[in-house]
């Protein structure tokens, strides 16, 4: 390495005073470019970008922080819609839809089948998407309109 150095002294001390003082601005110039190009606008580049993140991050925290009444509202009726048995839950749903169940039979474990004589179907549907919602299957459903417009009678099994 020592002798490598050695070279290029005795090659720039051979060099005309003109070209040494070109080269040496040269060198400045192109070590300035690696300044700034090479190490300054990489680091400003880095912190500009978690500068952006910071502030995203600060707006997403404000939205759940602006979010939290609506959570603690639903919260309660979450719990009340998954504890209880297959029943509870089940007759709880119902009664939240006017929907009144005639008969229930267990089928097992897990498993339960209703009767729904009068229902009105704009009550039931709803019924239903909220047992979906509660991560019910329904297995079966036979659906039977009734003389008066828009009332149905229901049976279905469902698997809780």
């Amino acid at each position: 390495m020592k002798e490598q150095i050695e070279q290029w002294q005795q090659k720039w001390q051979a060099l005309p005073s003109n070209d040494q003082r070109a080269l040496g601005i040269l060198i400045l110039f192109v070590g300035g470019l690696f300044l700034v190009y090479g190490m300054f606008m990489p680091a400003k580049n880095f912190f500009d970008g978690a500068r952006l993140r910071a502030d995203e991050s600060q707006q997403l925290v404000q939205w759940i922080e602006s979010q939290r009444p609506v959570l603690e509202r639903l919260e309660p009726v979450a719990a009340a819609q998954s504890s209880g048995t297959l029943l509870q839950r089940v007759t709880a749903a119902a009664e939240q839809h006017r929907i009144t169940i005639k008969r229930f039979e267990p089928e097992g474990d897990g498993r339960i089948r209703l009767w729904i004589e009068e229902a009105r179907y704009q009550d039931l549907q709803p019924w239903l998407n909220n047992l979906m919602q509660q991560k019910f299957s329904i297995r079966t459903v036979n659906l039977d309109s009734l003389p008066q417009e828009g009332m149905v009678s229901a049976r279905l099994t469902l698997e809780g």
